[in-house]
């Protein structure tokens, strides 16, 4: 009998293995939990995670309770975006822009982890500020899981270059 049991879980197993082979592991997710592109976040809200696995950054004033504080760049918000875009993706060769493009001050890329190919969103946006300067806002996101062992908030730190 428990011969018996252990033989059918471990075939399940197989067939759950094959199929996230066959199909594809970022497929198999999105098929699983649906899109992890939800459309863009809404940085005036500023809906966190109700678990430890995303990271929100922004310059001063532009967020609430932001992770870390981004100092203003001296870039218009469409050559903001386009640079951190070009530099995330040349950083992470498994991240892809989902968003349409439709407005330059804004991008949304979807990133996968090397091994299972967990799907993180991250959210960027460029507005002008006061001074003339443009103010960055960013938010990172795990689509499955309680924890990303703080990945989000390290992709962040990096994007920006921040210790």
């Amino acid at each position: 009998m428990i011969k018996t049991i252990l033989w059918g879980a471990a075939a399940l197993i197989g067939v759950i293995v094959l199929a996230f082979v066959l199909v594809g592991r970022e497929r198999s997710w999105e098929l699983i939990a649906g899109s992890p592109d939800q459309g863009q976040y809404d940085f005036a809200a500023a809906q966190r995670s109700a678990t430890p696995n995303d990271a929100l950054a922004c310059s001063p004033g532009l967020c609430a309770k932001p992770d870390f504080i981004l100092e203003p760049v001296d870039d218009e918000p469409a050559a903001a975006i386009a640079t951190l875009v070009q530099k995330l993706l040349a950083s992470d060769k498994l991240a892809r822009r989902v968003d349409d493009g439709s407005n330059p001050a804004i991008a949304r890329l979807v990133a996968y982890s090397a091994t299972m190919r967990f799907p993180d969103v991250i959210h960027l946006e460029a507005r002008p500020l006061a001074d003339g300067r443009t103010g960055l806002l960013a938010y990172s996101a795990a689509q499955l899981g309680k924890s990303d062992f703080g990945v989000n908030r390290a992709r962040l730190q990096a994007l920006f270059d921040i210790k």
